[in-house]
């Protein structure tokens, strides 16, 4: 007898998780006081506070939906250590609320600490002290605070989340910015379902799977079916902290993914689940929020129609189009690739990323441009692995236009990006076409389109202060942030850009053109002082100045993550600099050249002294965005020369005999 779905759907509820008794993970609400009355955790002495437990449990029940639910539970207990691991006492559980796909349940939260008796006191988070709030318009999120937080209590939360869909799991991240004494990952299914995972784990990890027999009744006979239980565990994971240029944290954190593939009924055909890029292609675009609003036809409005009218050529209407849609719409902060109505959108101009572009996208079509929907990653939402057709490898949607051979990539919602540079938050990324005739992976790269800045100087030495002119042009990666810092403000800019790094300097009358030029560089005016330092006769100070390279950010003794920059980049420092009167030059610091090993970086210096006056040129140049860690101590030592060198001081002091 073949079994119907109906008994399948029942056979799930009986396929529970198995038992894991684990020493290492203690029971919920069972507290070792050694823990409370631990001062620092013993795999990094520095940290403000660390995981004890972190468990997931997924299991398969029936759903009210659909035939089938997933039931994830989550356990996790923390310890603090100093006052700064207070904000780890500030909890916030996402789940996708749209359309009741989740639900978060069983809530519950305790704050453990001694008394002055050593005796171990319970504080539980009041049923009232959970907020539930609206993240946007998919996502909600539970927030609370633990009470009666100290340096040494221990905090303990759990919570489960149902999800009326069967087919899409997700991962769990056995590693935190903090570290973790144990995490471990527990999911139970029956034999019918074929999975294939991915993990990203580089650290030792414990697994092993478990086979129950189970029996189920059906019309008078007897079902007996494998139910398959998957263990994985961590222990002792070090910390995965921010480090400087470091990519997205899901690049690299210790974790393990799942895939559905088939399901496979006895004595039936069994039933495909692994996408496709095709197939989704096909999804996408038969898709209401999706394919079905880029057909829509949106009017223009007379002022983008009279633009229209006026171009001479496809260039410049997919301009004008560009540069209306990103001045009139209002980004929400939301980043996604659907649009529930382009219309309602475009009434209201405003909306997410994917409303902003799949109006950017109808209008560009009408015209009669060839463009595409780009399902695209930012870079801090991590790389997209071309080997697994998900959609949630993406996180927002761009434009892919091209005209005669040239490729254009436009992000309407940004209102600072100009149509010819592809946004840097997707730069050196992999995005893919959606299509049904043209799909397929671009890498987002141009080697042409650099972050470049040119530092002009005309300075001179008077009652011990550098004083003079600066102008800055910055061009391409290093215009955009300038341009939006500069409209929010001249103190913002002037401080993040100008005065930042550089200490005790002030500046004056500044001005900056071409912000509305977005072809032509930015042009930055100043006049500036700062004081100079010295010793007895000898005075000297730094040419290296508003270049924001003062400061050398790669010190670290070890790396874990890539050195991800984003853009190449190129700095030129040219100028010069008169000492007053009865003073002369030391020994200049020499010209000279320094070249990375592999060519990638070059630095160049040219010094020359006369008439009291130094004149210099000092360029640098990088042929690459991004270094790997394994190459990081080679990176690091070049990077100390490098700044060596940016900060070497020019020097000068009293003449003997002074003139008359």
């Amino acid at each position: 007898m073949k079994p119907p779905i109906l008994a399948i759907t029942l056979l799930l509820l009986s396929c529970s998780l198995f038992a894991q008794k684990d020493k290492d993970i203690p029971g919920w609400g069972k507290i070792d006081k050694a823990d409370l009355e631990m001062k620092e955790c013993d795999i990094d002495k520095d940290a403000v506070a660390m995981i004890l437990v972190d468990k997931g449990e997924v299991d398969y029940q029936r759903g009210i939906k659909n035939a089938f639910a997933l039931k994830k539970d989550v356990r996790s207990r923390i310890k603090i250590f100093t006052e700064k691991g207070f904000s780890h006492a500030d909890i916030k559980i996402p789940y996708y609320s749209d359309n009741n796909y989740e639900k978060l349940i069983d809530v519950d939260a305790v704050t453990y600490n001694l008394d002055a008796s050593g005796k171990i006191v319970e504080t539980k988070v009041e049923k009232k002290s959970f907020f539930q709030q609206k993240v946007d318009a998919n996502t909600s999120a539970v927030t609370f605070t633990f009470p009666e937080v100290k340096v040494g209590s221990v905090l303990e939360y759990r919570y489960s989340i149902i999800r009326e869909a069967f087919s899409n799991i997700d991962g769990w991240y056995f590693q935190d910015n903090i570290p973790t004494r144990v995490s471990s990952f527990t999911i139970s299914f029956p034999e019918y379902f074929h999975f294939v995972t991915n993990s990203r784990t580089s650290l030792p990890i414990e697994n092993k799977k478990d086979e129950n027999m189970r029996t189920l009744a059906l019309s008078g006979e007897t079902l007996r079916y494998q139910c398959d239980n998957y263990y994985y565990k961590m222990k002792n994971v070090p910390a995965l902290k921010a480090e400087p240029y470091m990519g997205s944290f899901q690049d690299y954190v210790q974790s393990i993914h799942f895939q559905l593939s088939e399901f496979v009924l006895p004595g039936q055909p069994s039933i495909d689940y692994r996408n496709t890029w095709p197939r989704l292609v096909t999804s996408l675009m038969e898709s209401e929020v999706f394919g079905e609003q880029i057909k829509k036809n949106l009017s223009p409005g007379p002022e983008l129609d009279g633009q229209l009218k006026t171009a001479k050529n496809p260039t410049e209407k997919l301009t004008a189009i560009y540069k209306y849609v990103q001045k009139s719409m209002d980004w929400n902060g939301v980043e996604d690739y659907y649009c529930s109505s382009v219309k309602e959108c475009w009434s209201k101009k405003a909306g997410s990323s994917g409303d902003i572009n799949i109006i950017l996208l109808n209008l560009l079509k009408d015209a009669g441009i060839e463009a595409y929907p780009l399902l695209a990653s930012t870079r801090d939402h991590g790389k997209v692995y071309s080997a697994y057709p998900l959609l949630s490898q993406f996180n927002t949607l761009l434009v892919f236009a091209q005209i005669g051979g040239k490729v254009y990539i436009m992000d309407a919602s940004d209102k600072f990006n100009p149509v010819h540079l592809i946004p840097y938050d997707v730069l050196g990324t992999d995005a893919f076409v959606v299509d049904k005739d043209n799909s397929g992976f671009v890498t987002l790269w141009d080697s042409h389109s650099v972050n470049k800045n040119i530092i002009s100087i005309s300075g001179m030495i008077a009652d011990d202060q550098l004083q003079g002119e600066a102008n800055i042009n910055s061009f391409d990666y290093a215009r955009n942030p300038r341009v939006k810092s500069y409209k929010e403000g001249k103190d913002k800019f002037t401080s993040k850009y100008l005065t930042g790094e550089v200490s005790n300097v002030k500046v004056e009358g500044l001005e900056v053109n071409n912000t509305d030029q977005d072809s032509m560089a930015l042009d930055q005016r100043f006049k500036f002082s700062m004081p100079i330092n010295g010793s007895g006769d000898y005075k000297y100070f730094t040419l290296n100045l508003f270049s924001d390279l003062e400061k050398n950010p790669f010190v670290a003794d070890t790396r874990r993550t890539d050195i991800d920059f984003g853009y190449n980049q190129y700095y030129m420092m040219v100028g010069s600099v008169a000492i007053p009167e009865g003073y002369q030059f030391e020994q200049l610091p020499k010209n000279m050249t320094m070249i990375m090993p592999d060519t990638s970086i070059v630095f160049r210096r040219i010094l020359e002294a006369s008439n009291g006056r130094v004149n210099y040129r000092i360029t640098l140049e990088f042929a690459r965005a991004t270094y790997e860690a394994a190459e990081y101590e080679q990176f690091k030592e070049f990077y100390k020369k490098l700044f060596a060198m940016l900060n070497e001081q020019i020097v000068f002091k009293k003449t003997a005999n002074p003139k008359p």
